[in-house]
C-alpha cells in the first residue's frame, strides 16, 4: 500500500462556500481520490481552513502550516507522495506579502519534506506541488478588504510555483480554471469543483507512483 498525505488549507478541508459547514468525505476530493485510486493507496487528508505556509496568524491562531508539518510527517510515516497545495491563505493582507513571497514560503515547505526523512526506508516522500486554483472577486466587501490584491496576486503564483518545481525536483500540478470555484466567494470549490480536482490530482498520482 502507498501511502499519499494530501498536505493544504480550507480546500483539502472541505469547507463549503458558506464558510459554516463541510463537504461530506465522499464529495471531498480527497474521499474521491480515495476512492478511485483503491485499497493499493492510503489517502491522509490533512487540511486546515486559513492554514498558511510558513506564516503566524495574528487573527486567528494555529494556522502556520510549517509549525505542524513536520509532526506530520513524522506521524504518518513512511509516506510514498506528500500533495501539497497551500499559499492563497498567505495572500491576506494581514499578511503584506507578495507573491514572491509566498513562492518562497513554498520553497521552504518543500525543503522541510524531503529533509525529513519521512519516506520509505527514511528516504524523501516525493512531492506533487500543487498551485492554488486563483481566486475570484465575487462582491464581497469584507471579502475584498480581506483579500485586497490578493486577488491579482494569485494569478501570479504559477510564475513562481513552476520553476520551483522544477528546481527541487517535484511533480508540478496547476489546475488553473479547471477547477470551479463557488459564485458566493470565489475561494472555495463547488462540488464540481470538487470532482475535477480528484481527477487531475489522481493522474498525477498514478503518473508519479503507478510504476
Amino acid at each position: 500500500m502507498k501511502t499519499v498525505l494530501c498536505y493544504g488549507d480550507s480546500n483539502t478541508f472541505g469547507l463549503m462556500p458558506d464558510l459554516r459547514n463541510r463537504y461530506l468525505y465522499p464529495e471531498r476530493w480527497t474521499g474521491i481520490l480515495q476512492r478511485t485510486l483503491g485499497d493499493e493507496y492510503r489517502v491522509i487528508e490533512e487540511g486546515l481552513g486559513g492554514r498558511t505556509t510558513v506564516w503566524d496568524d495574528p487573527v486567528e491562531e494555529h494556522k502556520n502550516g510549517k509549525t505542524y508539518l513536520l509532526p506530520c510527517l513524522e506521524s504518518h510515516r513512511p509516506i510514498d507522495l506528500v500533495v501539497l497545495m497551500l499559499g492563497t491563505n498567505d495572500l491576506k493582507e494581514r499578511f503584506h506579502v507578495s507573491s514572491f513571497d509566498v513562492g518562497q514560503s513554498v520553497g521552504n515547505l518543500m525543503r522541510a519534506i524531503l529533509d525529513s526523512r519521512s519516506g520509505p526506508d527514511f528516504g524523501s516522500p516525493r512531492i506533487l506541488l500543487i498551485c492554488p486554483v486563483p481566486i475570484k472577486d465575487r462582491g464581497n466587501k469584507d471579502l475584498r478588504r480581506m483579500m485586497g490584491e490578493g486577488y491579482q496576486k494569485s494569478l501570479e503564483l504559477d510564475g513562481y510555483l513552476r520553476p520551483l518545481a522544477e528546481e527541487m525536483g517535484a511533480a508540478y500540478l496547476n489546475p488553473g480554471d479547471r477547477v470551479a470555484v463557488s459564485q458566493e466567494d470565489g475561494i472555495h470549490y463547488t462540488l464540481e469543483g470538487h470532482a475535477r480536482m480528484a481527477e487531475l490530482v489522481k493522474e498525477e498520482v498514478l503518473r508519479i507512483l503507478g510504476e
